[in-house]
């Protein structure tokens, strides 16, 4: 009897891993960096894209300073953040995003990271 309760309690927290493991997010992490050079009326823009495979959450924002905005790859503005912070909880569709990252005028520069689960 008791190699029954044992076999009983091994498969349920079997089970009960199996269940947890599944149901943990995933995380997808898109950058955007700008500089401007106003003495050479230049401006340098790089980083990664944000691709969400389903649906998925902002969940954090990291070097946000001046702000920034959502698009799609197709250049329509998805969102617009003064406070890079206020972006933590919005909700996104599956989709490509670029981060594209607001400069002030004394300080040329500006790096900003999102980060989402889905």
């Amino acid at each position: 009897m008791r190699f029954k309760t044992w076999i009983a309690t091994g498969l349920a927290v079997c089970a009960l891993g199996i269940f947890a493991g599944s149901a943990q997010a995933n995380e997808v992490t898109g950058s955007g960096s700008v500089v401007m050079k106003d003495k050479f009326h230049s401006k340098n823009a790089w980083g990664s894209n944000l691709t969400l495979p389903r649906d998925g959450k902002i969940t954090r924002v990291m070097d946000g300073t001046y702000g920034f905005d959502i698009r799609t790859v197709d250049g329509v503005q998805v969102a617009s953040f003064l406070d890079p912070q206020q972006a933590v909880g919005l909700s996104l569709p599956a989709g490509t995003y670029v981060i594209d990252p607001y400069v002030c005028t004394q300080h040329r520069h500006h790096h900003i990271e999102v980060t989402a689960s889905y």
